[in-house]
């Protein structure tokens, strides 16, 4: 299994937010939380798959909840990367390291 970059894993517990979700309930907003932050980071995948596809790239990494896994594959093959490859860690059991390949790319 390759390392996973250091810099592109979820933060320790007792982190928080530079700009806090103030529309989520835990901030009396009127959005749940759990699902709030998945819209928000399946939108930020969406994005930036957007922008890898208008540059041409091939492949793209994301460290991602493994929750979003299913709905993040729809997103992929909706911009141009219909492959996508997991790699998951017992030390993050809720997050996986995502790569999106492009079409007749291999991402395994």
């Amino acid at each position: 299994m390759t390392q996973p970059d250091p810099q592109d894993q979820p933060e320790f517990e007792g982190m928080s937010l530079v700009v806090p979700f103030v529309a989520c309930q835990s901030q009396d907003g009127p959005y749940d939380d759990d699902a709030f932050c998945a819209g928000f980071q399946a939108g930020e995948v969406d994005a930036y798959l957007t922008v890898a596809a208008v540059s041409r790239s091939r492949r793209v990494g994301f460290t991602v909840r493994k929750t979003l896994l299913r709905q993040l594959e729809l997103i992929g093959m909706h911009r141009g990367f219909p492959t996508m490859h997991v790699e998951e860690s017992d030390e993050w059991p809720e997050w996986a390291l995502v790569t999106f390949g492009a079409t007749g790319e291999d991402v395994s």
